[in-house]
């Protein structure tokens, strides 16, 4: 066999289905891996690890309220017919505690938060006492440990507070920040380089000319990516060329988990894609799917790493992102190999009389505390606005069809 021969795209006639497709992607993908980050940067990461308390909450005894801490044996008597005298000695403040001891007789005034100072079990609160120079007279009952937050009485050390999968949300970082935990372990998010081929593309800052578009697929799939948990390292518009092809494919391979392609990947003579991921010692695992839009989804690996070949109409490039891409790059960041869904209310009929799936884009909202939804009238693969009013879409199997009035799963956009 020649080298020429060897690093040639030799494509199977049979197309896959879906399921085959979503089943042969979920052979390869990577691994996950943990690494920390700074506390700040962990919210909507999925901790890696349990977080187990280092240490007790509260961290010491305090008092609930601002008041006077106080002996319960002192004032358990006291009451309106038998108000209880006592001398004040001192004053603890949060930050500032009280360095003696409260002796019988004594009470030591405090503030919510501060360190009940030691011979105290109980605060009263500061209205419920007459303040005459350096006394107080306790006016009413007392009960014993009242107004008193103990050490540990929230967790002890060694608590598992979040278990290991738990999504960061802000109310967890102050958690963590009050534990004094400033770095956080994680799931390490997949590194993405996209490449958007066509000889015809410009950037959107450009004017083009009369035979040119701006690109609009890859700051597309960049939010994407960013959306779906993945972190865009590297994007670049590609012409349609072999040698430029391999050339961006090499660079792309170089520190990054998934490449994603959009265009070059059908059958026309300016589709380079294929080849040159052979050439670059990647291996085809599949291409071409039974569904519409996005038939010509190409998919290959190299170890660890994943290639996406993705439609160049701007809708198929959507779709087949949406329904492969995304679910792999939020499976790396610990959360499901999935997608929101939403069950709708059909205000229209659907229907699919194609001889394959059909991914057909959604419009939904909620009505009298329902979600209803209609399909999108026009659903042509190069019409951006029909993902950009679309907010879901649902995948209908070949002669699969509703009514109005029946109900349906929507795959929400990410």
């Amino acid at each position: 066999m020649s080298a020429e021969e060897q690093t040639t795209f030799r494509p199977k006639n049979e197309l896959i289905t879906i399921e085959e497709a979503l089943n042969t992607i979920q052979r390869y993908l990577p691994p996950r891996s943990v690494f920390k980050v700074p506390l700040l940067q962990a919210v909507d990461m999925v901790l890696a690890e349990p977080l187990v308390a280092p240490e007790p909450s509260p961290r010491y005894t305090n008092s609930a309220m601002d008041g006077y801490a106080v002996r319960f044996a002192d004032v358990e008597t006291a009451g309106a017919d038998e108000p209880v005298q006592l001398t004040v000695i001192g004053e603890s403040r949060a930050g500032v505690p009280f360095q003696g001891t409260v002796k019988p007789g004594t009470a030591v005034e405090i503030s919510t938060g501060a360190m009940l100072p030691e011979g105290a079990d109980t605060v009263v609160p500061v209205e419920d006492v007459r303040i005459s120079g350096d006394t107080i007279v306790v006016v009413k009952p007392v009960r014993q440990h009242q107004h008193v937050r103990f050490r540990g009485e929230e967790f002890s050390e060694g608590t598992e507070l979040l278990p290991a999968g738990v999504q960061v949300k802000p109310t967890h970082i102050a958690l963590l920040a009050s534990l004094g935990v400033v770095e956080v372990p994680v799931y390490r998010p997949l590194r993405v380089a996209i490449l958007v081929t066509g000889s015809e593309l410009v950037p959107p800052e450009k004017t083009p000319e009369a035979h040119q578009i701006r690109e609009s697929n890859g700051v597309m799939l960049h939010a994407a990516v960013e959306r779906s948990g993945g972190i865009p390292v590297y994007r670049t518009i590609v012409a349609d060329d072999p040698g430029a092809t391999l050339e961006a494919l090499q660079q792309a391979m170089e520190h990054t988990d998934v490449i994603l392609f959009s265009g070059g990947v059908s059958m026309g003579p300016h589709d380079h894609v294929k080849h040159a991921t052979v050439q670059a010692g990647i291996e085809p695992i599949f291409w071409r799917v039974k569904q519409k839009p996005g038939k010509p989804l190409f998919f290959a690996v190299k170890g660890h790493q994943l290639v996406f070949g993705l439609p160049g109409n701007p809708v198929s490039a959507f779709m087949t992102y949406t329904y492969y891409v995304h679910p792999v790059l939020q499976q790396a960041v610990g959360l499901p190999f999935a997608w929101k869904t939403r069950t709708v209310r059909l205000v229209a009929p659907l229907e699919n009389p194609l001889k394959r799936a059909h991914f057909v884009r959604l419009r939904t909202w909620e009505e009298n505390g329902e979600w209803v939804g209609e399909p999108l009238q026009k659903q042509g693969s190069h019409m951006l606005t029909t993902v950009a009013h679309a907010n879901g879409f649902v995948k209908l199997d070949v002669g699969e069809g509703y009514r109005p009035g029946d109900t349906v799963q929507v795959f929400l956009f990410p």
